[in-house]
């Protein structure tokens, strides 16, 4: 940071129908070509922003990640239906471990403390009396997105009041801050958003007694999933479909009983007849469709062929968890939802969670028990780090995961402002 402003990496296109049919059609395809080049992203400079009022915090990300929600708006993979909620142009990122700066006179944290930053924009940071969600800690859900003082945003990163962690400074409302304990490295904190949307997932279904359970997806959300069955249900016999190595050694190392290595497709099939005695059955045209499956099945992709499968695997009265962010999925075919009495389950974030004693805010919990396990193997899942000089080469590695062998792509900001002092 110099001469009172800040770097920040962001979305420089406002919103439109014609930005978002552009972004559909190329981009998907330019990282790949471009090495992570996008012309909507900008690495610029703006003025360091000044406290909003006595309860907010100034604060300057160390390790900041690369969402796959972040790459698909980038790429033209979001749908467009929340697109009311948000406002561009804006600088991204809403996973980060960060050091407070400067603290507004009715803030408890002091100058220097850690924190990861719960991003939700609630009715609390807007400053307006809490809707029942944000009344009830679900804030996620919150009624008043796109309302009050505040551009239209549900999270920061989307926001153009307020600047994401992609940035050498960004603010937050003490509500939405959470102290990092002292042992706890910075691998590990950058990662308690992510991780805590599995584990709001998993609270919202948990596996019963004898159950078996399937996670579809090895990135951070498919594998964070198996941390937190783990550390609610260290018993459950949980099977992991997976398609890169990489994916596959992380996986086991993080609890699997099994790990299925899916290089050309259907791998759920092939795990369900393995570990529940499945059967096949081919219909008169399309993809094989299956007698038996798993009673619990956790989809973190969120694509049209991981759903599919998803679909395809689930036991009859069978519950399949959607937290991979699907969004318009051409083709797929529902028939197994009513006629499997399947119950499907929406998951987003995290939130009060009223199914544990005293219902904990979800960051809380996973940060006391993240300390109490010692977190064994949690901080793999950071693969590759990146100055954000370096954001073209950080996309690229983040949306070519095969080729990479990447996981979590964060942005390194300790280390530029080490190297910088």
């Amino acid at each position: 940071m110099e001469g009172g402003q800040a770097r920040g990496l962001g979305l420089r296109l406002a919103a439109s129908g014609l930005n978002q049919r552009v972004l559909h059609l190329v981009g998907r395809r330019l990282p790949a070509v471009t090495g992570g080049w996008m012309p909507w992203l900008a690495l610029s400079r703006y003025p360091i922003p000044a406290l909003p009022g006595p309860d907010w915090v100034r604060v300057r990300p160390l390790l900041a990640g690369i969402c796959g929600s972040d790459t698909a708006l980038l790429t033209g993979r979001a749908s467009p239906i929340l697109s009311p909620f948000a406002s561009f142009p804006a600088i991204l990122g809403h996973e980060v471990v960060g050091v407070v700066e400067e603290a507004g006179s009715a803030v408890e944290l002091k100058t220097g403390e850690r924190v990861v930053v719960d991003p939700i924009i609630s009715c609390f940071v807007r400053g307006l009396d809490p809707c029942p969600a944000c009344r009830n800690g679900l804030p996620a859900l919150c009624r008043h997105a796109a309302d009050g003082p505040l551009a239209p945003g549900m999270l920061i990163g989307y926001c153009r009041d307020l600047p994401g962690a992609w940035s050498e400074a960004m603010l937050a409302h003490t509500s939405q801050l959470h102290r990092v304990p002292e042992s706890m490295s910075d691998e590990t904190a950058v990662l308690v958003e992510p991780l805590a949307c599995s584990l709001h997932a998993v609270l919202a279904a948990r596996p019963g007694p004898g159950e078996k359970v399937l996670v579809v997806g090895g990135g951070t959300i498919g594998l964070g999933v198996l941390v937190a069955l783990r550390m609610m249900d260290p018993g459950v016999d949980v099977t992991a479909v997976v398609r890169h190595p990489l994916q596959a050694s992380l996986a086991e190392r993080l609890g699997a009983s099994r790990v299925i290595l899916d290089h050309g497709g259907g791998g759920p099939q092939r795990a369900a007849i393995e570990v529940t005695s499945a059967r096949m059955h081919r219909p008169i045209v399309g993809d094989q469709v299956l007698t038996g499956g798993f009673d619990l099945v956790f989809d973190g992709v969120g694509s049209r062929a991981s759903v599919d499968a998803s679909l395809r695997v689930v036991a009859p009265r069978g519950r399949l968890v959607l937290l991979g962010t699907a969004g318009e999925l051409e083709h797929l075919d529902l028939t197994l939802a009513w006629a499997r009495e399947l119950r499907i389950i929406g998951s987003y974030v995290y939130g009060s969670e009223a199914s544990l004693p005293g219902a904990p805010h979800t960051f809380d919990f996973l940060l006391e028990r993240l300390v109490e396990t010692g977190a064994p193997g949690v901080a793999d899942l950071v693969t590759h780090r990146f100055g954000l000089d370096q954001w073209r080469r950080a996309l690229a590695v983040a949306t070519g995961r095969a080729q990479h062998a990447s996981v979590k792509v964060v942005f390194d900001h300790a280390t530029a402002y080490a190297a910088r002092d």
